[in-house]
């Protein structure tokens, strides 16, 4: 099974050379993939610029978002961000895509109408994209082409962070795979999401099985638990003090061989590749990951 590594761009004592050496040595290690996330309303750097960073100072490594909010940004827009994505890093370039939870991201991005409507938004906006990188979008009669056209056929792939039925079940019409996250993770409801998405996959009409991805946060260096518990609670404070407190403490992969077994027994469910994301940013935190993942 691949295992690819976030860099720790939401993570608070993370700086420029420190996500910069991430960047190289994750090319350089053991890692199918280089992704990491998106938070609007916060101080971290903007997604797809650190993104395009990756693309330039790697060679290797796929490059990927985990995930965009993609209903809160135009479609054109973001359509040109990951073509460029695209051709920075040589066909390198997987979009993940997804709605989030916190309202004030649409609001702040102008689509506060959306917020209501995020799973449908979202479907318009892959739709655009797609005909967009296609080159099949519908343009003002004066307008040149939306560019640059991508390296890989069609545009890159798409994968859908989706994990309710609802979800599934408009992602499998249009997602190259799925995109999940499951904070501890919890390998019983890991396992309904797996089973769901693969059945309305074929329900749609798919053909083969769906690409499946698994994204946990870990923590391996010194005070990893209480860490990863701080880093969750603090994620999670949108819903209220004791529901972050309960859900922080469901983390789990905080030692070699918990995360060894999480890896295993997700292998074991058929899920393709995992990609662990940190909640440390030390470079003694890189070193034990990339210690960790060569014994696997």
């Amino acid at each position: 099974m691949k295992i690819g590594l976030s860099i720790p761009s939401t993570v608070a004592e993370a700086n420029r050379d420190l996500l910069c050496e991430w960047i190289r040595r994750i090319d350089r290690g053991p890692f199918s993939t280089l992704a990491t996330g998106e938070r609007i309303a916060s101080p971290f750097l903007d997604l797809m610029g650190v993104l395009s960073a990756a693309a330039v100072l790697t060679e290797r490594v796929r490059i990927q978002s985990l995930i965009t909010l993609a209903p809160v940004h135009e479609a054109a827009l973001l359509a040109k961000q990951a073509a460029t994505v695209d051709v920075l890093s040589g066909g390198r370039f997987t979009l993940g895509v997804g709605v989030g939870m916190r309202e004030y991201d649409y609001v702040l991005g102008g689509k506060a109408a959306d917020f209501k409507r995020r799973l449908a938004a979202l479907d318009e906006r892959v739709d655009t994209m797609k005909r967009i990188w296609a080159g099949t979008f519908a343009l003002p009669a004066d307008a040149p082409p939306i560019g640059p056209v991508p390296v890989q056929k069609g545009g890159p792939p798409v994968f859908a962070s989706s994990l309710g039925p609802k979800s599934m079940r408009r992602a499998a019409r249009w997602a190259d795979g799925l995109a999940g996250f499951h904070m501890a993770p919890d390998l019983g409801e890991v396992g309904k999401i797996f089973e769901g998405f693969r059945a309305e996959w074929r329900a749609a009409g798919r053909s083969g099985e769906p690409p499946l991805q698994m994204s946990f946060w870990y923590g391996l260096t010194a005070d990893a638990p209480a860490r990863v518990m701080a880093f969750a609670c603090d994620y999670f404070q949108i819903f209220g003090a004791a529901f972050a407190e309960r859900q922080s403490r469901k983390c789990c992969a905080t030692s070699p061989a918990a995360i060894r077994d999480l890896i295993r027994r997700l292998e074991d469910m058929g899920c393709d590749e995992v990609i662990l994301a940190p909640t440390i940013a030390s470079l003694d935190e890189l070193s034990a990951t990339e210690e960790l993942v060569d014994r696997i």
